[in-house]
């Protein structure tokens, strides 16, 4: 069991006084694969439901302001997000596929919807024409930042659990393109999740991990 938020990831098991039999093993094999169906079907109806919801969202809301307090807040430009309900709008897709939304409030608080399928899922700062390198970042302001410092292409992973998975689906679909795990530098946290997960990315696609460094060494 784990938690994409925070990175956890650890294993569990009970222990039996006395081994299974071959019928009770194959009973047990054949419970846990109908779980597992039955899970794979809840998950793929609900996901499909919020994708058309976030669908008619996406639709309605208007084009972000340029005066957005989270925007001027992070002195970053808007990058294509919308608004909706006073929120900033980012969307989360795989491709072209729209699969859910992520929503930050002038304050900078975040929140996804619910039901929304999040891995695997990002958000495209910048042009895939000419690119000479591809930034992954967890959060859209970090990754604006980015795009604005360097003119790379960034894809917004939204949490650290998720940038291996939008990794691998990055590379495949760009198998020569440099690829660079911008690390959010949790230093402060047991195990440096942000540091961990990125490097954890990069080893994965053969991509290289960038840490940043504060002024003042804050």
């Amino acid at each position: 069991y784990g938690d994409y938020s925070t990175g956890l990831s650890t294993s569990w098991h009970a222990t039996r006084d006395a081994p299974l039999t071959a019928l009770q093993r194959d009973a047990f094999k054949q419970q846990m694969a109908n779980a597992k169906a039955a899970n794979a079907a809840h998950e793929a109806a609900k996901h499909a439901q919020a994708a058309s919801v976030a669908a008619t969202i996406w639709e309605r809301a208007t084009p972000a302001p340029a005066d957005h307090a989270y925007l001027c807040r992070k002195n970053i430009t808007a990058h294509g997000t919308r608004l909706h309900k006073a929120a900033l709008v980012v969307p989360m897709r795989e491709g072209a596929t729209l699969y859910s939304l992520q929503f930050i409030d002038g304050d900078g608080n975040k929140r996804f919807l619910t039901g929304g399928r999040k891995r695997g899922c990002y958000y495209s700062i910048g042009h895939t024409g000419g690119a000479k390198a591809l930034c992954i970042a967890e959060g859209f302001a970090t990754g604006a930042t980015i795009h604005q410092a360097t003119g790379y292409l960034v894809a917004v992973a939204f949490d650290a659990g998720n940038l291996e998975p939008v990794a691998i689906t990055l590379r495949a679909k760009f198998p020569n393109l440099p690829i660079i795990l911008c690390a959010d530098d949790d230093k402060d946290t047991v195990g440096n999740t942000g540091l961990t997960k990125a490097t954890a990315a990069a080893r994965a696609v053969n991509g290289r991990v960038a840490v940043p460094t504060f002024a003042g060494g804050a």
